[in-house]
């Protein structure tokens, strides 16, 4: 039961607010760290369908309220980890140039510069505006609530699983050593059939490419800059497929 249990628990724990913690073992073995990341999909579900719950709610509003509360309910089950490590990622990427050091260095530093917070401003922006389209105008929102933070960490998983950790501490150190990469591939590939099964196919083949091709661009990025990943990078990816994927599914003409 640990096998499956304490690495759920873990990337419950690392990747949203839930109350989940005091339920992990006192010491954690690397080998569940690098199995958390095969759990990353199932953790995209479980918030999907705490979207799902919080839209049948506010399903009374407005479409510009209930998109509002909607993302509201979106950032609170995360915490903003995903947004403060885009911050972290343009901080760095503007001041560090392309010396490696001098942006690992930045992404470390807390404090967010005025590019940061516009970057955060464009995606919750964005977040908000296809949301509240998409609200407006019916169309499979609950199977997008459902596969688009599914398809989003599946996408840091598959991130973690091609590239290589580069820094000597932090958490996904001991994921990055332990990492089961056939496993997350299956895992990657199981999320893939599900948006064929929770979505039109046209809009599913759609958000499928665009995430392929996200995350292919954004590894050579980091690639280029620093010779790897850290968790900044994997948390940022999160919150550019999710933004890429509510935008695309509110623009039917690039699907119908």
């Amino acid at each position: 039961m640990r096998r499956i249990t304490t690495p759920l628990l873990l990337a419950l724990s690392l990747l949203t607010t839930l109350p989940v913690g005091h339920r992990l073992p006192v010491r954690i073995r690397a080998v569940d760290q690098g199995r958390s990341v095969i759990c990353y999909p199932l953790v995209g579900l479980i918030i999907g369908v705490v979207l799902v719950v919080a839209e049948a709610l506010f399903r009374g509003a407005t479409p510009l309220l209930a998109a509002a509360l909607l993302l509201t309910v979106w950032v609170a089950v995360t915490g903003a980890l995903h947004l403060d490590g885009l911050a972290d990622c343009v901080d760095a990427g503007f001041v560090g140039h392309r010396d490696a050091t001098r942006i690992l260095t930045v992404m470390k530093d807390p404090a967010a510069g005025p590019v940061a917070v516009v970057a955060i401003a464009i995606v919750l922006l964005l977040k908000f505006t296809a949301l509240a389209t998409l609200l407006a105008h019916g169309g499979a929102l609950v199977g997008l609530l459902l596969v688009v933070p599914m398809l989003a960490r599946a996408a840091t998983a598959v991130l973690m699983a091609t590239t290589a950790y580069r820094r000597e501490q932090g958490i996904a150190r001991d994921q990055a050593a332990t990492r089961p990469r056939v496993a997350i591939a299956l895992v990657s590939l199981a999320v893939v059939i599900a948006a064929g099964l929770a979505l039109p196919l046209r809009l599913a083949v759609l958000l499928v490419l665009l995430t392929a091709v996200i995350v292919w661009v954004w590894r050579r990025v980091w690639q280029m800059r620093i010779g790897g990943y850290t968790g900044d990078v994997a948390g940022a990816l999160i919150e550019l497929v999710e933004t890429a994927a509510l935008v695309a599914a509110a623009w039917p003409p690039l699907w119908h």
